[in-house]
């Protein structure tokens, strides 16, 4: 019987390392839809959005990551993810709901439009780490 081949993930956070091991397949939220890579994908390079990367491990174990943006590259079985912010999503913590009222009243008000993407995508990052505390 030949042996199985699988994927070695590295997700890196701007601090340190998240994740790194061998899995059979991973989906991620790229910048325009879902992605998912599993053992002799074609080598590629996409833009995270925020949202979720799922790890399914050799022994079917699943890991979460929260994500907010970054970007995924794939070569040679080896998937690389970079972001701006990754957390496993047992080291979230709870969402304050009265952050995300800070930030739609800010957004309301913000004329700047480089300053309203960043809004955006803050406001954007605790809404999908609030619907991923609530997945768990």
């Amino acid at each position: 019987m030949a042996d199985k081949k699988n994927l070695y993930v590295d997700i890196i956070g701007p601090e340190r390392p998240v994740y790194s091991g061998e899995a059979v397949s991973i989906t991620a939220q790229a910048w325009d839809g879902s992605l998912g890579i599993m053992p002799g994908h074609a080598p590629m390079v996409t833009k995270l959005g925020i949202g979720e990367v799922r790890v399914t491990s050799t022994d079917d174990k699943v890991s979460r990551f929260a994500i907010k943006q970054g970007y995924l590259e794939v070569s040679h079985d080896k998937v690389v993810v970079l972001s701006e912010d990754a957390l496993d999503v047992t080291e979230l913590k709870g969402v304050n709901p009265e952050d995300i009222e800070r930030i739609v009243k800010l957004l309301a008000d913000e004329t700047d439009p480089h300053r309203k993407a960043e809004l955006q995508a803050d406001l954007e990052w605790l809404k999908s780490c609030d619907k991923l505390l609530k997945a768990v």
